[in-house]
Order: C-alpha cells, then sequence, then structure tokens
C-alpha cells in the first residue's frame, strides 16, 4: 500500500511547498530542474521533480477572469501528481497510471514519517483510492479520469485532509443474478464437459509455468467456449490456470491438483467481462470498495489468468 521511496520531503500546505522549491538549487546545465528530493541520493532521482506552476493552469483549463493562481506542483515523470494551490486547494491527478510508484510518491509526500498517515492512496480494480480521515470519520473516493481536490482540515491527531467536493455517493456495480443465470446457461454444456475433463487428465501433464503460457483475453476465451469445435483450446488454458502445486517437504515430493473452484470461477469470469454491460447494473453508493465488480467494466479485452 505504502510502497518505499525514499528520501521524499513531507509537505502538507503550498506555503511548506514553496519554500522546499525555493531551498533547492537547480541541477546544473538543465532549464531549472529540481529534483523533490534534497538528499545526495535522492538528486538522482530526476523523475521527482518540484516545479512552480499556476492553478488552474495545472489541471489544463482555461484562465478565470481574475487570472491564474500560483501553484507548487510534485511531478512524477511527466504528471504532476500533486499540486498545492496558494488559495489551500491540493489537487491530485495520477495521470491516468493507478500504480504503485503514484501512490507511493503521494503517501510519502502528504504524510508524516512515522505517524499515523492522515492519507491512503492505493489500487483497487486498476483505480487510485484515495482515503481521509477527517474528524467525521473515514472518507473515500476511486478516482475516475477527473483530478481530486483535497482541503488540510485538523482534527485531535494534528494534519488531515478532507475532500472539498462532496464524493460520498460514488457508482458501484452489482451483478443482476437473472441476467447472470440465463448467461451460464448458455455454457453450460463448456463447463460439465471441462469438469468432467478435470477429474480424468494428469495435472503434472499441463503444469508450466506461467512464464511459458501465453496469455488469452476474455473475449478470446469467450469464442472459443462458444464453438464446440474450439473446446479442447479452452480447456487446456483455463486447465493450466487451475492447477495447484504443493509441496511436502517430508517426502520431498510436490503434489500437484486441479482447482475445480476456480476453473468454474474463471469461466464466470469470463462471462462478466465480456457482458459486463448487460450483467452488471451501476448504483449510488457511498462504499464503492464493497465490492470487486468495477474490474469486470474493463470488457473482454481484459486478461484472464
Amino acid at each position: 500500500m505504502f510502497g518505499n521511496i525514499t528520501d521524499l520531503p513531507t509537505l502538507f500546505s503550498y506555503a511548506e511547498a514553496l519554500e522546499h522549491y525555493e531551498s533547492i538549487t537547480p541541477i546544473r546545465g538543465s532549464k531549472n530542474l529540481r529534483p523533490i528530493c534534497t538528499t545526495h541520493n535522492g538528486r538522482r532521482k530526476k523523475h521527482m521533480q518540484i516545479i512552480k506552476t499556476t492553478y488552474p493552469k495545472a489541471l489544463g483549463m482555461a484562465a478565470t477572469p481574475q487570472g491564474a493562481i500560483d501553484a507548487v506542483a510534485c511531478r512524477l515523470y511527466d504528471t504532476d501528481v500533486i499540486t498545492f494551490v496558494s488559495n489551500g486547494d491540493i489537487i491530485i491527478d495520477n495521470g491516468g497510471y493507478a500504480t504503485n510508484s503514484t501512490h507511493s510518491f503521494i503517501v510519502g509526500i502528504m504524510t508524516y514519517a512515522y505517524r499515523t498517515h492522515p492519507l491512503l492512496a492505493y489500487s483497487k480494480a486498476g483505480s487510485t483510492v484515495i482515503e481521509v480521515f477527517p474528524s467525521q470519520g473515514k472518507r473515500l473516493v476511486v478516482m475516475g479520469d477527473k483530478p481530486v481536490t483535497l482541503r488540510k482540515v485538523e482534527n485531535i491527531h494534528g494534519v488531515a485532509y478532507d475532500f472539498t467536493e462532496d464524493v460520498d455517493v460514488q457508482k458501484g456495480y452489482y451483478l443482476k443474478r437473472s441476467a447472470m443465470h440465463a448467461k451460464r446457461k448458455e455454457v453450460h454444456k463448456f463447463r460439465k464437459f471441462a469438469l468432467a475433463c478435470a477429474k480424468m487428465i494428469d495435472p503434472s501433464q499441463y503444469r508450466i509455468s506461467n512464464r511459458g503460457m501465453v496469455t488469452r483475453n476474455a473475449e478470446e476465451l469467450y469464442q472459443a467456449i462458444v464453438d464446440q469445435d474450439q473446446w479442447g483450446d479452452a480447456f487446456e488454458y483455463l486447465l493450466t490456470c487451475s492447477i495447484n502445486s504443493s509441496f511436502d517437504y517430508y517426502t520431498h515430493s510436490r503434489d500437484l491438483s486441479v482447482n475445480t473452484s476456480k476453473l468454474n470461477s474463471m469461466v464466470d469470469d469470463v462471462l462478466k467481462y465480456v457482458h459486463c454491460e448487460d450483467l452488471f447494473e451501476a448504483r449510488d453508493t457511498n462504499n464503492p470498495l464493497s465490492n470487486d465488480n468495477a474490474k469486470y467494466m474493463q470488457g473482454g479485452e481484459n486478461i484472464v489468468v
């Protein structure tokens, strides 16, 4: 969740960010490139910078009639991940990269090193989740393609953050059980075939390294499952992904078995990815993490393993 990016400064406000910016000597020969890390090792991390910018230019918006507002941005590679605006706003933008490095960068800058974290950033179902802990309790937002705006607030533990907009009502995805039941009927014959074959095969003949396996996406697997001439190919792929391996240290032998529950669930996953628009209903919720269904909305191009 937190990662291990070292040498990052702790910054909570525009004033602190500006002071940190002005304390850094630019890299010699560069166009004012200022590494955000000030240690000898940290200055080598040129992909992590601190820059002076303006708001709303920082969000790619048109300037307000009053003109742009001064801001300081903490940049990771080409994305201004954290922008401290002089009006007190703090803009979080993952730039479309819901990665561990992005989340570690956010947490490393906006939290204490050895105390209770006032903010968490992590990945869930391919999206960035931002959690804050204002006085009224935990609040979270699952980021889409728009930045999130925070403000620093005070609580009994010291520094805390809160969202500037109402984010308590978000979208969650819920399975339509009757629709899923109908889709399962369409692949019932293949499922019966696959489970019967799984009882007869020797797992050692199918156990291969994942590194040597050609991955398949959900759409490709679905087309094979609904075409009886391709059942063998679909079964072999699902079987290879469903073999469990355990090592007995007393006998120094490895035991291989077919996990039929996983094989079953993989067939369901194929249906959910390919028919996500028909199988899931979007509802307003204050807890979008109550299930993992959002991942299926990526559609049939998603790799199934």
